[in-house]
């Protein structure tokens, strides 16, 4: 008997969407499906080397890109609404010749609004219903705008709990949700620290890097600069990829280019602290670490803004802005409070296939 196939495509927009669909991915196959990945560049890098056993097929992201400075944020992402609106049409026709071709069961679009087929079961993945712009009535807008595309999926999963004890705070549980089937998923996450076993040796805090450029290298750099004027030992992960792993050494710290999820999860493991954007992904795969986490959001990017707030009023974590950012005194606040942890409620690979049964029917 033939396989049913699956095709997963996760949205380019920082690398997060794609390392999350590994868990999910690595499941559907405990599940005897064939797994099919669409996407590119640094996305596809990471998944090739999480899932050598899917079929992989080339499809352009969205290639959005930060602005130098956060005051323009909002502006730069405006900019991009037509390459955005260009790419979700690219990505719906895309899919439709592939259909042709191999006949899929089931398709799941981690974010990307157009990768959704009408004869076939269409899931939409997102933690974000409830987009923070800044502004009351353009959030209204970007919902309004959100909801018309994701309806248009036969079903919505939430990498998140269901209710106030959640991970991403209104992001994720808006009062007014989609009139459609909804799966809370729980901690969507390819690390655990099962997997650290490891001889690293301990280090004060590692640097976790993601994100679009430019700011990507902003902040590899100053984390970096700043790490080598201290006199402890420190790890950098720069999130590129590409090339050669051997890390870049100083006198006190290690750079690696890139890292596969053992290795994260045992530099996770030496670590006293983390110091990362506080992306969503990152922020549930450090759940089960019980580290101490330090948030510097991306300048403008609102959705890592309200996160890293939602987090440190639930002493979950604490913040600073990248411009004011010291390394030396976020460590001194960090040693300073006690930290608590959040829920953790993991994904069910039961559930999972429930759902595939409900979609199917």
């Amino acid at each position: 008997m033939n396989k049913q196939k699956i095709c997963i495509a996760p949205l380019d927009w920082g690398l997060g969407h794609a390392t999350r669909c590994i868990h999910l991915a690595k499941s559907l196959m405990q599940l005897d499906y064939q797994i099919y990945i669409a996407s590119e560049g640094y996305h596809e890098v990471i998944l090739r080397e999480a899932l050598p056993e899917a079929t992989f097929l080339p499809l352009a992201g969205y290639r959005i890109q930060y602005s130098k400075d956060g005051k323009w944020f909002l502006l730069k992402m405006l900019a991009q609404i037509p390459k955005i609106l260009f790419s979700i049409y690219y990505e719906r026709n895309w899919l439709r010749k592939m259909q042709q071709q191999f006949q899929f069961d089931i398709i799941i679009s981690d974010n990307r609004f157009g990768f959704h087929h009408k004869k076939v079961p269409s899931v939409f993945i997102t933690h974000q219903l409830n987009i923070q712009t800044g502004f009351e009535l353009t959030n209204s807008i970007a919902r309004w705008l959100q909801y018309r595309y994701i309806k248009k999926f036969s079903s919505l999963w939430i990498p998140d709990i269901e209710g106030n004890n959640n991970y991403a705070g209104l992001l994720s549980n808006p009062k007014v949700k989609p009139n459609m089937p909804i799966w809370y998923l729980g901690a969507l996450s390819r690390l655990s620290p099962s997997i650290e076993k490891t001889t690293y040796e301990p280090i004060q805090f590692l640097g976790i890097v993601s994100g679009p450029e430019p700011q990507r290298t902003i902040f590899e750099n100053a984390l970096w600069m700043q790490g080598n004027t201290s006199d402890t030992a420190f790890a950098l992960v720069a999130g590129r990829p590409v090339g050669n792993n051997e890390p870049s050494l100083s006198n006190k710290g290690k750079l690696y280019p890139h890292a596969n999820g053992a290795t994260l999860a045992a530099l996770i493991a030496s670590a006293e602290y983390i110091i990362f954007r506080g992306g969503y992904t990152s922020l549930m795969e450090l759940i089960p670490f019980q580290k101490k986490l330090i948030i510097i959001p991306t300048p403008g990017q609102t959705e890592q803004e309200y996160l890293a707030t939602w987090w440190e009023s639930n002493g979950w974590a604490i913040s600073f802005s990248q411009e004011n950012f010291k390394i030396k005194e976020a460590l001194m606040k960090a040693a300073s409070i006690e930290f608590t942890q959040p829920p953790f409620q993991s994904f069910s690979i039961e559930t999972l296939k429930d759902k595939l049964k409900d979609l199917t029917l």
